[in-house]
Parts: C-alpha cells; structure tokens; sequence
C-alpha cells in the first residue's frame, strides 16, 4: 500500500546541545519538537554569520538556512514554535534580536535594503561658481551587521507576490541563499549588498502550499534552496506559561562561546570518520526524484553540508564529527520525508499518476488502446506508456493478464483491488 504518513524525526537529529534545549522546552509547549528544531537551527546558524564554512563541490557553504514550516492546517503552532526559540535567541545574542530581525518579504529592492552597502555620490567641490573638483561624499551610511533573520509568518502572500512580472524577489531570495553580493538591474535602485548572510524561516499550511509552490519558480531553483518542514501540534497544554529560561542558563552560555568561537573566519571540514561516510552516501543525494518532490528536494547534498555545519559549530567543533554528520542527515531526512507528504503523489511522476487515477475504478480491466484512448488521448508513444505501466506494476498496485485473440494475445491491466473479484 501506498503511504503519505507525517515524517517522524530521527533521534540523531536531536543529538548535541540542539536535543538539549528542545527537550528542556518541549514539556512548555504545543509546538512540535522538529519546528523548534529546525527554528533554533537556522537562527543559531544566522547569529553565527558567515565567518565558518564547509566545502561542498567546489563552493564554500555557510550556515545560512532557510525553510518552510507547513502545517495540515492553520493549527500546527508554527508560531508558537517560534516564540519558544526566539526568547532563547535573544538571551544568546540581544543585539541581533533587537536589529537584525525582519519580515514582510515583497520585493528584491526591499530585501536588499535591510543588508545594503555604505553608498557615496560624486560631490561638486565649488570655487564660488566654478566646478573646481569632484569628491566622495556618504549619501547613505548602509548596513554594517550584514545578518538578517527573515520570519515570514505569510510565506502564501509571499509567493503570489513573486507571480508579479518585474517583481524580483525570486532571484534576490535564490543570491541570498548562495551567499552571493545582491544587486538589481532596476534603473532607481540603487542598494547593493556585499556579502549577506540571510535566513528565512516562513509558515504556510499544506493546502496553500499545494495551489502555490507547483506555478512558482520550480524549475530555476528557488523552491529547493528551502528545507520543506511539517510541524502538528504535540500535545493539549491549556494552562501553558512562559518558557523557563533560568533552567537553560548552561545552554545559553554554551551558545554564546560557541558563536564567538564560530565568528573566527575559517573552514570547518569533515573529520576522517565523516568524510569515508559522507563518500560512500554522497551520490545517493546527488539524483534527483521525479516530479513535484524531485523539484523541492534538488539540493540535498549542500543542505546536509550546511545542517551538519550547524550541528558541528553549535557544539564548538573545529571540524564536522561523524556525529554531527549523522545528525545533518537524519534533519534532511526529515525534510525529505515531509516533501513527500506534502508534494508526494502515488507515484511521483505524471503518467504514472495519471493512468493509475483512471485504472483504480476499472474492475475490469483496461487494454492498452483504451490506456492510451482515455488516460492519453492518443498522445503517448508506446514507451512513455510502458513505462508508466511498469511503475504500478512494480509497486504491486497493478497487474496485467494476457487474453488470446484471433490474431497477437492482448494485454489487459488491472488495479490490484480487482486479484480477487
């Protein structure tokens, strides 16, 4: 049978300081232990800046994440999954928490704006009159602290707004998650930002997400620089009160080294332990699903290099454990898992999904010129149907019989709901 189960999370995700802090809060709240999971990860990793890296392929990769929390409705405390992580954050690092927070992500220009550089403009130097030389001059004194924390409680609004034809947030938001400088070719704007380091956590439920994410960007990869999260509410606290952060003083503190030890600029690589392993599991995250899951899961490799140089850095490591590794792996996974639940088909993958919605109701079974008649309309060639054919067949949900005829014997498929009738 097929299922589209919620994802669970793996006890290695939770392994380290990061399970620390989230079972310490879990007993405070209705939110559930992967979005304050995921919620700490990509706000330690944006208090962390851009100093410490990994190398994954040829690129230098940070601990800037971004992701999406997405509940079966709007009751799957995304917000309050937040507000237990944010009261931490601020006591690790109250500057970044009074200024390098934002939201209301609508436009390229708008985002730019919040890490833009120092601008100058050629002055006149006046003798009387006469134009005598030209200076420098700071028109605008720009952003020194280049983190920003994006929290976009409406990530629906956001994504119709990058429908828009010249809005450029799409291709700002895809610079920002690769860490390059950040720019527009619009004639009146004229910010730039060298060297951002910008998160985005964003809340959205399922059925928006469902309408939403398949028109917008999939293809120039902006969909899968996200890690896609399911959250549910974990329990019924009606009487529920403050998180008690006197009780997370000793983890507080660990953050605060571990941030100041992190903000010297430096590669963090694999120990030996973690490069053999991250070598023999590294192609299997190279290739690509098909279809709408395939799209939002594009990047698995760079994202398990960036989850597991969180880890490492949060524990104050000078290079990623096989430990810290395992623990990247199992919270990818748990994206990976939650994508199938919310974009996953039967079988990902149009055709298959297609003949398979037609074949369910046939009891009877259908030849493959009505398969090609009234799943295709005639427009399928004979190998785009074997192969759909040969994923339900493989996946036990369909099968066929052979029938003499006066000429060639003719297949007939049937749903496996019709073995026994």
């Amino acid at each position: 049978n097929i299922s589209h189960s919620p994802p669970k999370l793996e006890a290695p995700a939770l392994d380290g300081i990061a399970g620390d802090i989230i079972k310490k809060i879990l007993p405070h709240t209705e939110a559930s232990e992967a979005a304050m999971l995921f919620n700490l990860l990509a706000g330690f990793g944006n208090i962390a800046g851009r100093s410490a890296y990994t190398m994954a392929g040829n690129s230098p990769h940070h601990t800037n994440l971004f992701g999406v929390l997405v509940g079966a409705t709007s009751s799957g405390r995304k917000g309050t999954s937040w507000s237990a992580i944010k009261e931490l954050l601020r006591e690790v690092d109250p500057d970044w928490y009074q200024s390098r927070m934002a939201s209301g992500l609508s436009s390229g220009e708008g985002l730019i704006y919040h890490v833009r550089d120092e601008r100058t403009e050629k002055k006149p130097i006046k003798d009387g009159k006469r134009i005598v030389d030209y200076q420098d001059e700071i028109v605008d004194e720009g952003v020194s602290d280049k983190r920003i924390f994006l929290l976009e409680e409406e990530f629906a609004s956001v994504l119709k707004r990058m429908k828009g034809k010249d809005n450029t947030l799409s291709a700002i938001i895809r610079s920002l998650w690769d860490g390059g400088n950040l720019r527009t070719l619009i004639k009146n704007s004229p910010d730039t930002a060298t060297e951002p380091h910008g998160s985005i956590m964003a809340h959205i439920t399922k059925a928006e997400a469902s309408e939403l994410v398949a028109g917008v960007d999939c293809q120039n990869g902006l969909v899968n620089r996200f890690m896609w999260i399911y959250t549910n509410r974990s329990k019924s606290l009606p009487h529920a009160g403050a998180i008690p952060m006197e009780q997370l003083s000793g983890e507080i503190k660990r953050l605060q080294d571990a941030v100041f030890k992190a903000q010297t600029e430096r590669e963090i690589p694999l120990s030996a332990e973690a490069h053999d392993r991250w070598s023999k599991i590294y192609d299997e995250h190279c290739t690509g699903q098909a279809g709408l899951i395939g799209a939002v899961t594009g990047r698995a490799a760079p994202m398990i290099r960036r989850l597991s140089l969180c880890y490492a850095l949060m524990e104050g490591n000078d290079e990623q454990t096989l430990g810290n590794l395992e623990s990247g792996l199992s919270a990818w996974k748990y994206c990976e898992d939650s994508a199938g639940w919310l974009f996953g088909t039967p079988f990902n993958d149009p055709d298959a999904d297609r003949l398979w919605n037609t074949l369910k109701g046939q009891k009877n079974g259908m030849t493959r010129s009505e398969i090609s008649l009234k799943v295709f309309n005639n427009h399928a060639d004979k190998e785009r149907i074997n192969t759909a054919l040969e994923k339900l067949e493989r996946s036990g949900e369909a099968f066929k019989k052979t029938e003499p005829t006066i000429g060639a014997p003719r297949e007939r498929w049937f749903p496996n709901s019709a073995a026994n009738c």
